[in-house]
């Protein structure tokens, strides 16, 4: 684990690997562990994980959220390595973080992978889990830490680490991740994303219905797993890397 200062916040992260680098932004209050399964892309390409600020073992003052705050930090990172462009890789709200950041930072973009990603909140449904979300992290954090780990996997050990790590979260920045993340809006601009796009999600999950927005941007390419719902970076995790060596070798390497 390194870190770096940040606006008086010192940012954790784990930097491991070599070759092309991919940056993995994680949910509200999950911080790097949720991508403990990805850890092993380091294999093939340079492997970042940080855990935003108000999250994990980021410790700084409290500070209002923001999806624009929280890319500008990424930004910041890396700078802090010196990368000129990397692959940012977001998985469910910090998709939101990963495609501002390509929105705002283009010339530090090599592609852009969303897992369980979003542009906007568009159905009832969606709308409810982020109020719940924010309801949760509010009155009975616990709970919602139990459920969140559980929901993620069967297996006690990394179960009980998501739990533990998540403990350390800023309470009040958790679920304003949440409110964040709820209004977000970048679906008039998916067509300003010129970078290969890779979209990823579950049978089950119904944050798919979202990928009818992304069929306006034609450098997309999508992949449905079967029989998996929302929690793919640790439910689905070989097929989840499988797919990110593919998209890295056959979209990123060849036109880097």
């Amino acid at each position: 684990m390194a870190k770096f200062q940040y606006n008086r916040t010192t940012i954790h992260y784990d930097k491991s690997g070599e070759g092309i680098p991919i940056v993995f932004i994680h949910p509200p209050a999950m911080g790097r562990i949720v991508f403990r399964l990805q850890e092993e892309l380091n294999r093939h390409f340079t492997v970042i994980m940080p855990d935003l600020s108000g999250t994990g073992d980021s410790i700084g003052p409290e500070h209002h959220v923001t999806i624009e705050g929280y890319a500008k930090e990424v930004k910041a990172l890396l700078e802090h390595l010196t990368i000129r462009r990397a692959v940012i890789c977001g998985y469910s709200a910090g998709g939101c973080i990963a495609q501002e950041f390509v929105l705002e930072f283009p010339e530090m973009v090599l592609g852009l992978i969303l897992i369980s990603g979003y542009s906007e909140v568009q159905s009832l449904g969606f709308k409810y889990e982020h109020l719940a979300g924010i309801y949760f992290a509010k009155k009975f954090p616990a709970f919602l830490r139990y459920v969140i780990a559980t929901s993620h996997t069967e297996d006690p050990i990394l179960r009980d680490e998501i739990s533990i790590h998540m403990k350390k979260a800023n309470q009040r920045m958790w679920f304003q991740f949440y409110e964040q993340a709820l209004h977000y809006n970048c679906s008039q601009r998916i067509n300003e994303i010129s970078v290969p796009l890779l979209l990823m999600y579950g049978s089950k999950d119904f944050t798919n219905q979202h990928l009818r927005t992304y069929e306006k941007n034609a450098n997309h390419q999508a992949v449905i797993f079967p029989k998996t719902s929302h929690q793919l970076p640790t439910k689905n995790w070989q097929l989840v890397n499988q797919t990110i060596i593919g998209y890295m070798v056959e979209r990123i390497e060849k036109s880097h």
